[in-house]
């Protein structure tokens, strides 16, 4: 497996390299970043502090008491730490979504589970541009995200049915 590279020599070579948007790395930056030191961007930083700001979205939740938001800010470090170490490569990509996934379950909260889903897809979306290559790198995770999709169609769909029945 090739060794990735600790850091680049510009955001727009961090942009092309991780497949994400430049001006989402503008926007790291401006929002204090520490992973821009003399003009380089440094990789594991980047990709940590990116998924920190992605868990944050947990917190936001309002409907939760003080209990539940310290526990949902625990998953948060927690998943923020096995990010870290796919990141460092201690990990697999298939061992960091095992272990996420089995936290999201144990949680059993919706805000958890949407964030995991939108951190996994945006994932598969930045290194897989054609679905069937994702499918082929990780079939299971694939098939985890098309039923996590069908869940939720259903329970739209008989939310909707309920409210017709009025």
């Amino acid at each position: 497996m090739p060794r990735n590279t600790a850091y680049f020599d510009s955001q727009a070579s961090a942009a092309a390299s991780l497949g994400i948007d430049i001006y989402e790395i503008r926007d790291a930056k401006s929002a204090g970043c520490p992973a821009f030191r003399s003009g380089r961007v440094y990789r594991d930083e980047l990709l940590t502090w990116l998924e920190e700001k992605k868990l944050e979205r947990i917190h936001s939740a309002s409907s939760h008491s003080d209990e539940g938001k310290n526990r949902q800010r625990m998953i948060a470090r927690t998943m923020v730490g096995l990010a870290d170490c796919a990141n460092l490569g201690l990990l697999t990509d298939d061992q960091h979504f095992e272990f996420g996934k089995t936290i999201v379950e144990a949680a059993q909260d919706k805000d958890i589970l949407h964030v995991f889903i939108s951190v996994v897809f945006e994932w598969l979306c930045d290194t897989f541009p054609e679905l069937p290559d994702a499918y082929k790198a990780h079939p299971k995770i694939v098939k985890w995200l098309f039923q996590q999709a069908d869940e939720r169609r259903r329970r739209e769909k008989t939310k909707q049915e309920k409210r017709a029945r009025g």
